[in-house]
């Protein structure tokens, strides 16, 4: 190798440490990595000189929005916030409107979005009304299935299992929501039918719904699933011995249900906010490797939506492509969060649950998909200044230390110091492709 097209300097996360090394891309593949003195010659180099070089983010559960919700999100919009948060992949979630549960839908919202998305972009699609429609979406690029509360807590049908075992012949995942949805029913009849505000929503939605959800999936499904956004480590231990991959949302890490009675709506979010003691005890987890994956759970809604009344209206969901790994990187300098495990639980871990080795590390022949940050600069969280649709944070008017300041998908510069220096559509659909 005597030449590359572009060279990257800057203290680089090779094999678990941070040293100052460059890294020379290829066609979109990291084919060098060490120091300037031996790198070959180049076509450009972009000198990230004091910021820290990782493995690009990967976020498995975000939502997108688009189609019937562009007033909430586009794909635009949201990837653009993604590439300002440092990720470089994410997988968008089914709920849209309409609900992405067939061949067709799917092959619609693919069509909106690859000329829209700025980083790569994969997609789960949601039950589907019979099996033989589970069978044509097996066959596109998705990445697998994802089922809510309502598709499972009732009575599971013999229509769902044979969906379920479609989708696992076809080496598809499977993620679900874990709450019991008939706990959830009789939690909320115990209150006024025109209930205001989101005092109660922790009792509504308690963690015994969790935890039933979990061993409720099981008894249903077998083992081999994936629950996502766990939010206490009893249920990070259930998930494991029901023989289940899981992750943990950055807001049950960084938020507590103090946020939720404080800021309202805006921290509405199912599962719910739990209390401090809950909340370290994730971080402690987190701290000790046993939280693999950590994921955004990017879901935005217009303010107008947040600040409704009637806690039915209120919809659940928080947007923080653009303050999920600075405030990991504040909580780093704060608390003395293992920074270590959070990257691998926003790099590796998503990476291995796709099953893609490119993603995992930055060596030689893996894709060159890279986060730059600064893990000391001190910024004011502005929501107005947000590329996302929806201008609110939990976040909104605190300082934090540690920023996104470049982003890195197949060897191009994404996003860089406050702007996004790639065309609408630069982004590829996760699995469409030889990726």
């Amino acid at each position: 190798m005597t030449r590359v097209d572009t060279l990257f300097t800057g203290r680089v996360y090779h094999r678990g440490e941070f040293k100052e090394a460059c890294i020379g891309v290829e066609d979109g593949v990291i084919s060098f990595i060490g120091k300037e003195v031996n790198a070959p010659s180049y076509d450009e180099k972009i000198d990230f000189k004091g910021l820290f070089i990782i493995p690009g983010l990967i976020d498995i559960h975000a939502h997108l929005r688009g189609m019937g919700l562009k007033h909430k999100e586009d794909f635009f919009s949201g990837t653009c916030a993604a590439a300002a948060g440092g990720f470089t992949l994410v997988l968008d979630m089914p709920n849209t409107n309409p609900p992405t549960n067939s061949r067709l839908r799917m092959m619609e919202k693919v069509e909106e979005a690859k000329t829209q998305i700025v980083v790569d972009t994969g997609f789960f699609f949601g039950r589907p009304e019979e099996a033989s429609e589970a069978e044509k979406l097996v066959k596109t690029h998705a990445v697998g299935l994802k089922l809510y509360p309502e598709d499972y807590s009732r009575n599971v049908q013999p229509s769902l299992v044979e969906i379920v075992n479609i989708v696992r012949r076809n080496n598809k995942k499977i993620v679900f929501h874990p709450e019991d949805f008939s706990i959830i029913e009789q939690n909320r009849k115990a209150y006024p039918e025109m209930l205001k505000g989101v005092e109660k929503h922790s009792f509504i939605r308690p963690l015994e719904a969790e935890f039933s959800a979990l061993d409720l999936f099981y008894k249903s499904f077998g083992t081999g699933a994936h629950a996502t956004h766990l939010t206490s480590v009893e249920s990070i231990t259930r998930a494991r011995v029901n023989g289940f991959t899981y992750d943990v949302s950055v807001n049950h890490l960084t938020l507590t249900n103090n946020y939720l009675l404080a800021l309202g709506g805006i921290c509405k979010v199912n599962p719910p906010l739990r209390s401090p003691e809950e909340k370290q005890r994730l971080v402690e987890s987190l701290n000790k490797g046993t939280v693999p994956i950590l994921t955004t759970d990017h879901a935005p809604h217009t303010l107008e939506e947040k600040n409704l009344t009637l806690y039915d209206e209120i919809p659940p969901g928080i947007p923080c492509f653009e303050t999920a790994f600075p405030a990991i990187l504040d909580m780093f300098h704060k608390t003395g969060l293992n920074l270590h495990a959070a990257i691998k639980a926003f790099t590796r871990g998503p990476a291995e649950f796709l099953g893609d080795r490119r993603l995992v590390a930055i060596i030689e022949g893996n894709l060159a998909n890279l986060t730059i940050f600064d893990p000391k600069e001190e910024w004011k969280v502005k929501p107005e200044e947000f590329y996302t649709k929806a201008k609110y944070s939990p976040f909104a008017g605190r300082v934090l230390k540690g920023r996104v300041k470049a982003t890195v998908v197949r060897g191009v510069l994404v996003f860089q110091d406050g702007e996004i220096k790639v065309e609408r559509g630069f982004g590829e659909i996760y699995g469409m492709s030889e990726y």
